[in-house]
């Protein structure tokens, strides 16, 4: 920890020095002056697809964070080695870096963030869901490969999400409805993972002798110290929640959202090129 806080307290140092705004607009959006907090949050508030995203952002981020933290406790109860269940943690992580690398760029040129939400969501869902047998197969494969898809689905939930929340949020702020959504998101981390701590099987567990006798030792599918009706838990929120992204756009239930900064963008731009020809 104090390796930690020393390397986190140098590298905040640089954000002293960092400008207000580059020195050339990088947009016609971008040179709009921006609200203040108070009238940007009372416009974010009156936006119904804001609702929508923050509610399955705070969600998923928070049922990603508590996975996350319990993973090591969800697995080792049928067998899973601690560096077992620490390489299918990497692998979360690693496979979401990495597919949120690739995906990100693809996503801000064809500006397809409502359809990316729609599915991120949904798979992130399925994986949820996957994950409540997953740790009785006792194997590699379940886990590794349902954690691969969770992690590539949620790493990339987030900056298209965020993106998505400028266009429906501006003119106003964008630190604020994202301030919003990560704290949503931390809050509801923090009470699922009390939750499924709640949920977890009461009876001992020695974790030594499950160590020694290892994944193929048996012991039922609900061994000592499962978390099954913590990922019970999980999977039900998951797929509960899924219905809201996916009425994003809808226009009839007044989920579709008006001018953004992409369509400010377009009409600056097409004006200039307007006066170009002439």
């Amino acid at each position: 920890m104090l390796y930690v806080s020393i390397i986190a307290t140098v590298a905040t140092i640089p954000s002293l020095f960092i400008p207000k705004a580059p020195p050339t607009p990088a947009s016609a959006s971008s040179s709009v002056e921006k609200t203040n907090i108070l009238p940007s949050l009372k416009a974010i508030l009156r936006s119904p697809p804001f609702y929508l995203v923050f509610i399955a952002f705070s969600v998923y981020c928070g049922l990603f964070n508590s996975f996350s933290s319990l993973l090591n406790q969800i697995l080792y109860p049928y067998g899973y080695t601690e560096d077992e269940a620490g390489i299918c943690g990497a692998v979360l992580i690693v496979v979401g870096l990495v597919a949120a690398a690739i995906a990100s760029p693809v996503f801000d040129r064809t500006h397809a963030y409502m359809a990316g939400i729609k599915i991120c969501c949904v798979l992130v869902s399925v994986c949820y869901l996957g994950m409540i047998w997953a740790p009785q197969t006792r194997t590699l494969t379940a886990p590794y490969i349902l954690s691969a898809l969770e992690g590539a689905a949620s790493f990339l939930l987030l900056p298209v999400v965020l993106e998505y929340l400028v266009e429906i949020t501006f003119p106003g702020s964008p630190e604020v409805s994202s301030t919003l959504c990560w704290t949503g998101g931390q809050l509801f981390g923090g009470i699922f993972i009390v939750i499924m701590d709640a949920l977890k099987d009461g009876r001992h567990v020695d974790l030594k002798k499950v160590q020694q006798a290892g994944r193929n030792s048996g012991g039922g599918n609900r061994p000592p110290g499962n978390m099954y009706n913590a990922l019970v838990f999980q999977g039900v929120l998951a797929l509960v929640i899924l219905p809201l992204p996916l009425l994003l756009g809808v226009k009839r239930l007044g989920f579709a959202h008006g001018e953004g900064r992409l369509e400010v963008d377009e009409q600056s731009n097409g004006g200039v090129a307007e006066r170009e020809g002439a």
